[in-house]
Order: structure tokens, then sequence, then C-alpha cells
């Protein structure tokens, strides 16, 4: 029983993540004592030739090409992510365990190349578009690959999947 809820839930929901198709995306929720963080970057013609790249404590997590986006699962508490080309921009996120907080990137113009911002951005901004996600010669460790979306997202289907079944067992007859 709690296979064909598996395989309902991942037939009928939204796809998880691809480096090639752009799809509605969804995501699985932080691993246990973790925070994550949502990185997107629209797409269109404004700086589309400069990718943005996003660091922390001076490591680069990855770089957003138009239209795609990532997942970093980071640790619970204060952050400070920045983009740069010839100027910078950073955002600060306290981040609670169990918490997702998404952020965009853009590319406005600049001097002599573009100037990337990244702002904290609302979760329908990100579920309400399809995005492909960045190819993994782009990812640092902590960013979930498409298999790693898919995994938890398999893994928490048949989490629900066990507990309604338990939950069904449990309810008295009316």
């Amino acid at each position: 029983m709690a296979a064909l809820a598996l395989g309902v839930a991942l037939c009928t929901s939204p796809a998880a993540a691809s480096p090639e198709k752009a799809e509605l995306i969804t995501l699985p929720t932080p691993p246990a004592g973790k925070a994550q963080m949502v990185f997107f970057r629209p797409g269109g013609f404004g700086g589309s030739a400069i990718s943005c790249a996003v660091s922390e404590a001076g490591a680069k997590i990855s770089s957003l090409p138009p239209a795609r986006f990532f997942v970093a699962v980071v640790e619970p508490g204060r952050h400070t992510f920045r983009v740069s080309s010839e100027a910078k921009d950073e955002i600060f996120v306290d981040l609670k365990p169990g918490q997702t907080q998404y952020a965009k990137c853009s590319i406005a113009m600049g001097f002599m190349a573009g100037r990337p911002k990244l702002e904290i951005a609302q979760e329908a901004q990100f579920t309400s578009k399809p995005w492909k996600s960045v190819t993994p010669d782009r990812m640092a460790a902590n960013v979930l690959t498409d298999e790693q979306i898919k995994a938890a997202l398999a893994a928490q289907a048949g989490t629900d999947a066990g507990t309604a079944a338990a939950t069904t067992a449990a309810a008295p007859a009316s």
C-alpha cells in the first residue's frame, strides 16, 4: 500500500529538478537539524552572459546562469551570502532548523560588467515558475543534486504515506 501511495505521489507531484528541462519544482524539507537556502535567477536577456556567483565566507557555493536555481543545505544560524563582480551585494539571514529561505539574484547594468543583486524572495516567486537546476560542475558540496532532491522527496512521500496509514488505522470507527 505504501509503495502504491509513493508511486502515485511521485507521478502526480511536480518534478523535483532537472538541469535539462525547466519544470515547476517541489523541494524536500531540510534534513533534520539543518536549514536550506534556495537561490534562483530569473531568465531574460539582461546580464545573460554573466553568472551570479554566490559565496559565503569567501567560499563559492554555486553560480546561477539565467533561469536556474540551486538549494544549499546549511547549518541553522546567521549567514551572509554574497555575489560580486565589479560591485558586490550581500544578504543576511538568520535561519532556524527546518527552515527554507529563498533568495533571488538579478544582474543590473554596470560600468564594465553587470552588477549582481541578491535579495530575499518569497516562496511563491520561486514555486510559481519553471526552473532548471544548476549543473553539477557548478555545485559546492552542500548543494543538493537532482538525485538527492528526488531521493529526499521519495523518502518524505514514504514517511507521509506511512503516517497517513497509521493515522487512518488508529482512527476510531464511526
